[in-house]
């Protein structure tokens, strides 16, 4: 849940007279404001005779901390009028006018600060020196000595003042990477460091914010909801912890609950907008907020409710390439509702948009609009502009491809070019698995959905089954799944497994709308007769969770494969043995490694590891040398030493750098260089793949868990579903091999 992207030049005109910072006019920003209550408890002292100023700039660092950018400056600001010497008060602006994108303001703040800096603290000194390496980096982003220059002005400064959770906090910033948000992209590497600042400042609520993300994005999603109820615990004024702690409910599969707490947030951000006279177009959490809202409302089937969300939410525009990327879910589910007149209005709206991922989405989705209304050569053109625009957009275009493809096999298919089109679906339905990031993977769920609905049209039944049981798998709860698996059991003429689907469809529709279209479907098809499943929906979630798989239409399928025992992590009597099929070089493999670890420590002596090589040579071309390596690190005993270490090291994989990692361990490099030119291995390798291949295997990663197959970066959450339900499971019935 990135809040912007990369800092950039304000998008606005009249910045030399700062009419506008950012987005949001100065006159708001600079106005005066009253100490608030529950909104975190931060702390940073600082040099000044004023108790008064101290705490209205505590109160900017807590705002600061949740994403209020507008509250935050208010608050400095107010600082200000109480000391007008406070030094760190405009330091606090130059943070706040970074987030608000505008790097002009941002450093005539940070030089107001200079200016009063001869009478500042060591520690404020070190911090202003941060401040003006990031600035400096921001300016020149593709310089990475300057990233490494701000990286090292925290290191002095914690090396100085090692008990300043603000430090450590900023140091987990610096680890999310060169282009980040404030812990919003925090991974194993940051996750030290802010667990850091709460060892050094028990409680602190801004570290509680950011291992909350943390915890999220590395799909630990027990200990992200802990650490989002401490965070609202000390900060229930703030609309974003209630919206964090919907998003962990979210994710554990509770939508009613996670619908209170966005609705709560929702409640709030209105009370402030009335309060403060603000408008909500210049708080980019509001639309943010109203958009995860209303993903739960389309996953309860309350579409109306959904719609008025979404709607609201385009209508406040953008003011990033980011927040104007994510305005195309109104027209997706528009086009998901076969409004398509409304879709392509509202498409077209976003392709005359003045940021290059709002073009480029906007083609796009007009391009849908146009197959879906008989127009595929109109949208051949769409598409055309689409690339066009992608050629355009900053830093890593390839993460946006699958939208500009989603159209091209739209097309593909209805002009009949079926194998064309069918292989393109099942590459976006991959990288849909691997997109990284909660948001993300409640929209590929609808996505999916809307796959196995062009399946459906396109009679292409076996992508419809193969779509339809990807989106039961992703998420169980949704009873979309089960709608679109009971269409294809229907249309095999299977009308006990189609009439189960429909039951259970019916059942998590329970709160769905009553004229939903497909909800009428569904009870047209269930016979009348009372059903004995449980009645209430959080009563059948529970009977779901205990009988997991039984409502596929049988149990998973499962593939019968062999293992090596010289790559194997745990005893090969456990009841459960996990086989991952992988390749070193694939980003998405290296995502599900901290999960894997974290599944065979959470079930020592049951669950064991081993591992199988699937180069994707003509993707990832170091890949196979990777392979290899690995072997030859086994013949001296050191195979999973040698494996983390190439995961956590993908700039490596080059020769000079397996030779590295080889001394790393203390390996005998004559003999591990002698193994790696001889070329040994690479039968076996092959061998591996084959043995994929012929498994099912169609991409990485690709994982096993007792012959059941998981495809690509699942949430820890699905293997644990899987690995309950084979402990849970007699050995003699569960066909171990």
């Amino acid at each position: 849940m990135l809040l912007a992207a990369a800092p950039a030049l304000a998008q606005h005109e009249g910045h030399e007279a700062h009419e506008v910072i950012g987005w949001v006019p100065q006159e708001i920003l600079e106005r005066p404001v009253t100490l608030r209550h529950g909104i975190g408890n931060v702390h940073a002292k600082v040099k000044t005779a004023s108790p008064q100023a101290q705490a209205f700039y505590d109160q900017g660092l807590n705002y600061l901390s949740a994403y209020v950018w507008i509250e935050a400056a208010r608050s400095f600001h107010q600082a200000l009028r109480l000391d007008s010497k406070l030094a760190m008060a405009y330091a606090g602006l130059c943070d706040v006018y970074v987030a608000l994108q505008d790097l002009p303001a941002a450093d005539a703040a940070l030089e107001k600060a200079n200016s009063l800096s001869a009478d500042v603290t060591d520690p404020e000194r070190r911090r202003l020196e941060i401040s003006a390496r990031e600035i400096e980096f921001l300016k020149d982003k593709q310089n990475m000595q300057k990233f490494v220059a701000y990286r090292k002005a925290i290191y002095d400064a914690l090396m100085a003042n090692p008990s300043d959770p603000g430090l450590w906090i900023q140091r987990g910033f610096a680890d999310e990477g060169p282009i980040a948000g404030h812990g919003q992209t925090g991974d194993v590497d940051s996750l030290a460091f802010y667990e850091a600042a709460l060892m050094v400042s028990p409680d602190n609520s801004a570290a509680h914010h950011y291992l909350a993300h943390t915890f999220e994005n590395i799909d630990r999603n027990e200990e992200a909801l802990k650490q989002s109820e401490a965070y609202l615990r000390l900060a229930t004024s703030i609309p974003h912890a209630h919206h964090m702690r919907g998003h962990e409910l979210r994710r554990g599969g509770r939508i009613e609950e996670a619908i209170e707490e966005f609705r709560k947030a929702s409640e709030l951000e209105n009370a402030y907008y009335r309060a403060e006279r603000i408008p909500p177009e210049y708080d980019w959490h509001r639309a943010h907020n109203l958009t995860l809202l209303a993903a739960c409302h389309q996953l309860l089937g309350q579409v109306k409710a959904a719609e008025q969300l979404l709607r609201e939410a385009f209508s406040l525009g953008a003011h990033s390439d980011a927040s104007e990327f994510n305005r195309k879910q109104w027209p997706e589910f528009l086009l998901q509702r076969g409004r398509f007149q409304e879709a392509l209005d509202a498409s077209q709206a976003l392709a005359k948009s003045s940021w290059v991922t709002g073009r480029f989405v906007g083609h796009a989705l007009v391009g849908r609009s146009l197959v879906a209304m008989n127009r595929a050569e109109e949208a051949e053109g769409e598409l055309a502009l689409a690339k066009q625009e992608a050629s355009s957009i900053p830093g890593d275009p390839d993460r946006l491809l699958q939208y500009a493809e989603t159209l091209h096999a739209e097309i593909l298919l209805s002009e009949k070019k079926t194998a064309e089109g069918v292989a393109l679906m099942k590459r976006i339905e991959e990288t849909l698995r691997g997109n990284p990031g909660p948001d993300a993977r409640s929209q590929a769920l609808f996505e999916l959905d809307s796959i196995a609905r062009e399946a459906r049209e396109s009679e292409e039944w076996a992508l419809a089954e193969s779509t339809a049981r990807e989106m039961v798998q992703q998420d169980p709860n949704y009873a979309g799944g089960y709608y679109a698996l009971a269409l294809v059991f229907e249309h095999q003429g299977d009308s006990a497994l189609a009439s189960q689907q429909f039951r259970t469809a019916e059942k998590l529709w329970s709160e769905a709308d009553k004229d939903l279209p497909e909800l009428e479907r569904v009870r047209r098809e269930v016979a009348l007769k009372q059903s004995e499943l449980p009645q209430s929906r959080q009563e059948y979630l529970k009977y779901l969770q205990k009988h997991s798989g039984a409502f596929m239409g049988s149990r998973p399928a499962k593939v019968e494969l062999s293992f090596d025992p010289a790559r194997l992590r745990g005893s090969p009597q456990a009841p459960v043995i996990i086989i991952e099929f992988s390749d070193f070089q694939c980003p998405f493999c290296r995502k599900i490694q901290p999960i894997l670890k974290n599944l065979l420590a959470k079930y020592a002596g049951r669950v064991s590891l081993a591992y199988r090589d699937f180069p994707l040579r003509e993707i990832h071309p170091q890949a196979e040398s990777g392979a290899e390596s690995s072997r030859c690190a086994g013949e001296q005993g050191k195979f999973w030493e040698y494996h983390d270490l190439l995961f956590v090291s993908p700039d490596k994989l080059n020769k000079d750098g397996l030779v590295e990692l080889a001394r790393t361990l203390g390996l005998n490099e004559e003999q591990f260089d002698a193994c790696m030119a001889s070329g040994k291995y690479r039968t076996e390798i092959e061998q591996d793949l084959q043995d994929g291949m012929r498994a099912g295997v169609q991409g990485t990663p690709a994982v096993f868990i007792n012959g059941i197959l998981l495809s690509g970066a699942q949430p820890e959450a699905t293997f644990e579903r899987i690995i309950q339900a084979e402990l849970a499971t007699p050995r003699a019935q569960r066909g171990d091999q």
